[in-house]
């Protein structure tokens, strides 16, 4: 018999500083949770205005990167958050090969509570799945 691949669903409110990852929970499918929450390093630069931009260039890669492979898994991704993260973000994944087959949708969203992102993510794949 062949096994039908459930999709996996995950959203990531992301700004410059942190990024949340809002999947489903393993005890409920129908219910979501915020399963990791990753903090971008500071800079901490001293120097020219060139080489703090490198460094921060650097550390938005590095940031990126973390945020990309806890999203490996996951068939479609909602990509939110206020200003331009989310579409750097989106590009970040676009040109990683890894991404290629996956869904990537962004919207933007000012600050957020928590039962919020949750609810967000929530309504936007169940939007989706009907």
């Amino acid at each position: 018999m062949k096994q039908i691949h459930q999709k996996q669903y995950a959203g990531v409110w992301l700004d410059n500083d942190k990024a949340m990852i809002i999947t489903k929970t393993l005890e409920n499918e129908s219910d979501y949770t915020i399963q990791d929450r990753i903090k971008a390093k500071e800079t901490h630069g001293g120097g020219s205005e060139h080489s703090m931009n490198n460094a921060k260039q650097s550390e938005t890669l590095k940031y990126f990167k973390s945020v990309s492979n806890l999203l490996l898994n996951y068939d479609e991704i909602l990509v939110f958050g206020p200003g331009k993260s989310q579409e750097q973000f989106q590009n970040h994944l676009q040109q990683d090969a890894q991404f290629k087959s996956k869904q990537i949708s962004i919207d933007s969203a000012e600050q957020l509570t928590f039962p919020q992102m949750i609810a967000k993510v929530r309504d936007f794949f169940k939007s989706r799945q009907s």
